[in-house]
């Protein structure tokens, strides 16, 4: 499946951080002190190299950078596995996390009781604190906005598994783009590269069409790799199963359809990114900020390269085998966040 994904010629072979192996070793050590190397699960979980990732698709950073670049991705990758827990798996029962993590995103201070923090959300604290001191005002607020639209994605695929249809492709487009979440994926680039795109650009309808074209391709990237695997757990927030239910059609069919939706994105992407020099002089933008805002979006094609490659590296999109094929498929997770029985008792009465 890997070989027929599309994606952007360049870069070709993506390039790689020189802190590869340094990172590797951050991650996990971080992911033990979070409690992870504590089941078996959990430790297969370690084994799936996040840092090797954030190595692929950072690797202008700094080592400090690198490292903060690498605590979001996991911290974000742990919440994905989270929210899915069947305890987690609806709105009523999500909402009071997705405030919490947002209140300590956004002041740097947990604000649940002493007895509810773990080494989960003091890393999530201490993480915040020193992204806050990192970017600018401007750059932290847009970064916190799409972590909060990311949790917001949660949100919109557990109604729609509560509802139990597939929704349809527009309205799987709009969530997919949430839950996938590549704006604040993309903010991090811009850290990565001491750069900041102005906001009179970033909200610009050229620049917006760069950014959801990039979601979209690295989301249906995803869920090219992923379907097999989706199909088997029953997700259907995945672009092949949604075409499948929608068109009526094969899998196999799906699957080409798909293909085809990721190319006409690659070619949306680099159309807009062709348009981007001229629409940057015509709004007068200093020659410096313009090489600089044309780095961050090759940053872009860079992250989806090499977020590819690390497909062909990781053990996290494996078909469980027959013990780990349960409801509770990342049950290793559930101390991450100690008020879970509040929220199930909340959610399910």
């Amino acid at each position: 499946m890997l070989a027929m994904i599309p994606t952007y010629a360049e870069p070709t072979p993506p390039a790689e951080s020189p802190y590869s192996e340094r990172i590797e070793e951050y991650v996990r050590s971080l992911g033990k002190r979070l409690g992870l190397a504590e089941t078996r699960a959990g430790r297969e979980r370690l084994e799936a190299g996040y840092g090797k990732f954030v190595a692929w698709t950072y690797p202008e950073a700094s080592f400090e950078d690198l490292c903060l670049c690498a605590e979001w991705l996991f911290v974000t990758f742990i919440l994905d596995d989270l929210h899915t827990l069947k305890v987690y798996d609806n709105p009523d029962a999500w909402d009071p996390v997705h405030r919490r993590l947002m209140g300590i995103i956004n002041t740097g201070k947990d604000p649940a009781p002493a007895r509810e923090r773990t080494p989960f959300t003091e890393a999530l604290t201490d993480l915040s604190i020193r992204t806050g001191k990192r970017l600018s005002p401007t750059l932290r607020g847009r970064l916190n906005r799409h972590l909060d639209l990311f949790f917001q994605g949660f949100t919109e695929e557990s109604r729609n598994r509560f509802r139990g249809t597939p929704p349809g492709i527009e309205s799987f487009t709009q969530t997919r783009r949430l839950s996938v979440g590549m704006e604040f994926g993309f903010d991090l680039v811009e850290l990565s590269q001491g750069a900041e795109v102005p906001e009179s650009v970033y909200e610009s309808a050229l620049f917006r069409e760069i950014i959801d074209a990039a979601s979209d391709v690295v989301a249906w990237q995803n869920d090219l790799h992923s379907v097999r695997l989706d199909d088997i757990r029953g997700d259907f927030h995945n672009v092949v199963i949604v075409m499948q239910h929608s068109s009526g059609i094969s899998l196999q069919e799906a699957i080409r359809s798909a293909v085809a939706k990721v190319r006409g994105r690659i070619a949306d992407f680099l159309a807009a990114e062709e348009q981007l020099p001229p629409f940057l002089k015509s709004r007068g933008v200093p020659p410096a900020t313009r090489d600089e805002i044309l780095k961050v979006t090759a940053g872009m094609r860079q992250w989806t390269n090499g977020c590819l490659h690390w497909y062909g590296n990781t053990t996290r999109y494996a078909l469980p085998t027959a013990s780990d094929e349960s409801d509770q498929q990342h049950a290793h997770l559930e101390a991450m966040l100690p008020s879970q029985d509040l929220a199930y008792r909340h959610s399910y009465g």
